[in-house]
Order: structure tokens, then C-alpha cells, then sequence
């Protein structure tokens, strides 16, 4: 299946070093999230933060699914790791557009959570053509284009003032 790729040059910010420019995403694109959500990105000091925090939170979701009884704590592990991403972002970019009520956080946090549920149904179900699969498969792909979305309405940096 062909998925569109966005070429968005608003995603992206330059920073200049050395007489040339270093192009860098303000935030990651959902390639990136899926990546670290599969664990192979994310685990690095020098991968970006959200992608860092993404990993963070499926793992979460997880250690939730597969331990059920300590929901709780979990949960909160999991409340703080949005809130460090809804921080980071507030710190580095203004909104455009208008704001919606989900946090970005919050949308990679569910995101998370249904990239985890698909991966389970995928490994547990007796045919991988099950109904089951497909919905999950497809509510994950809307979330990855909706936080395309997101994401390209959260691209200006903030100037930052001197006195």
C-alpha cells in the first residue's frame, strides 16, 4: 500500500553551523514515532526527544499489558513522559492555527497505546486477516496522519528575547 509522504518544508527548521545549514525536524514526523514505538529508534542521547519519549510510552503500554496489576503506577510513569513532551514543545514552538484540546503529549501517548494493541492482535489472533487486526491497523494509520497535522501546526520556533 502506497502511503503519501508529506514534503512539507514547514516541518522542518534550519539551523545554521559552518557556513552551511543543518535541516532538522522540530518535531518527528510519524515514520519516526512508529520507529521508536518498534524500538528501533529512541534509545540514543542524540535521538530527538519525542522520539525518545515515544519509545518510552509504548513501553509502558507494554509493561501495562502485560502486567496488569500495577496500572497504577504505570499510568503515572505514563502521564509524566506526556507532560515532559507537551513541556518540551511549549518551550520551543508556538502554535499556529487553531489550538485543539489534546495535548501532543497526549495524541503520541495514544498513539502509542494503539500501536501496541495492534502489534498484540497481530501476534495473537489465528488468521492476521482477522477483522480485529485491520481496525486496529487502520486506527493507528488515521493517528499517524492526524499527527501529521498536529505536528505541522506546531512548527514556528519562539524568539527567544534578549534584555
Amino acid at each position: 500500500m502506497y502511503v503519501p509522504q508529506p514534503d512539507n518544508a514547514q516541518l522542518w527548521r534550519a539551523s545554521g553551523r559552518d557556513n552551511g545549514f543543518e535541516i532538522r525536524p522540530l518535531l518527528p514526523d510519524w515514520h519516526e514515532l512508529l520507529a521508536a514505538f518498534c524500538g528501533h529508534i529512541g534509545d540514543q542521547p542524540e535521538d530527538h526527544p519525542v522520539t525518545r519519549w515515544a519509545r518510552t510510552l509504548a513501553e509502558l503500554h507494554l509493561q501495562r499489558r502485560n502486567h496488569s496489576g500495577d496500572a497504577g503506577g504505570i499510568d503515572e510513569l505514563r502521564a509524566q513522559v506526556v507532560h515532559f513532551i507537551d513541556e518540551w514543545v511549549a518551550n520551543r514552538a508556538l502554535r499556529r492555527g487553531v489550538a485543539r484540546g489534546e495535548s501532543l503529549g497526549s495524541v503520541v501517548d495514544a498513539m502509542a497505546a494503539a500501536h501496541v494493541r495492534a502489534v498484540y492482535l497481530l501476534k495473537t489472533v489465528e488468521k492476521v486477516s482477522d477483522e480485529q487486526v485491520h481496525a486496529a491497523w487502520f486506527m493507528l494509520a488515521q493517528m499517524a496522519d492526524g499527527w501529521t497535522d498536529r505536528a505541522a501546526q506546531v512548527v514556528t520556533p519562539h524568539a527567544r528575547r534578549t534584555a
